[in-house]
């Protein structure tokens, strides 16, 4: 997992980033991971994992929030027949890999085609992560999933930034966001206690221990993986639908 210096109290925005760096408690053990020796089929199943977590979150007597409301993050046909499921964190070198170097092709050959919706769901390593996972939730419309493909392909930029909030900053600006509403989204704790929650139910019931992780339906693939190594078994969870 890659190293972060230490923010000063002097970095602007600065109060709501310091906000999101010493909110953000991690839970377990967890780190950015390579590869595991084999995919895990004891996984949760799909149509479980898949669940719009808002909806789990939510409490059903709550006053509405104010501003932006953390919404699942689907990427491809919402009906398409196979679900993977991503658990990644936007500081992790090993998921910047997945996007920018597998899951172009699999956009290609299989997102693209509507014969797999991929859900990308937020698994903050740092503080750091976390501003960046909360500012691509705020985001207008669907921009926030342009959001996450620009941080994941210019992470070394942002990341190893003596000021990293000044990047992320312009990119929520390229996205339609004022400063006024990055200061805004940085300290929305309806936004943060949404992604930590999922984060907790990913530690705690689908035994998230590393990043990136992916669930292609019931099976659980962990670290980064090659294109061919995933399409084998979304070719089978493919076939399986259509017998």
């Amino acid at each position: 997992m890659t190293s972060h210096r230490p923010f000063s109290s002097s970095r602007t925005p600065s109060f709501a980033f310091g906000c999101v760096l010493m909110a953000l408690t991690m839970l377990g053990t967890t780190s950015c991971a390579e590869e595991e020796d084999q995919a895990d089929t004891s996984a949760p199943a799909a149509a479980e994992t898949a669940t719009d977590q808002g909806t789990q979150i939510a409490q059903a007597d709550a006053p509405a929030p104010e501003g932006p409301v953390y919404r699942e993050m689907i990427f491809g046909d919402p009906n398409a027949p196979v679900t993977i499921v991503e658990y990644a964190s936007l500081t992790c070198s090993h998921c910047a890999t997945f996007h920018n170097s597998v899951l172009p092709e699999l956009t290609e050959k299989y997102i693209d085609t509507g014969k797999v919706r991929l859900v990308f769901r937020d698994f903050p390593l740092d503080g750091l992560a976390m501003a960046g996972a909360m500012l691509a939730r705020c985001a207008p419309g669907d921009r926030g999933k342009a959001m996450i493909k620009v941080m994941f392909g210019q992470q070394a930029t942002w990341v190893q930034s003596q000021s990293p909030i000044e990047p992320l900053t312009s990119y929520a600006k390229l996205a339609g966001m004022s400063e006024d509403d990055v200061n805004a989204c940085l300290e929305n704790e309806n936004i943060m206690s949404a992604i930590r929650e999922g984060q907790e139910t990913a530690t705690n019931l689908y035994k998230i221990q590393a990043t990136p992780t992916l669930f292609i339906e019931d099976v659980k693939v962990e670290g980064a993986r090659p294109f061919d190594y995933i399409a084998e078994i979304i070719e089978d969870k493919l076939a399986e639908k259509s017998s």
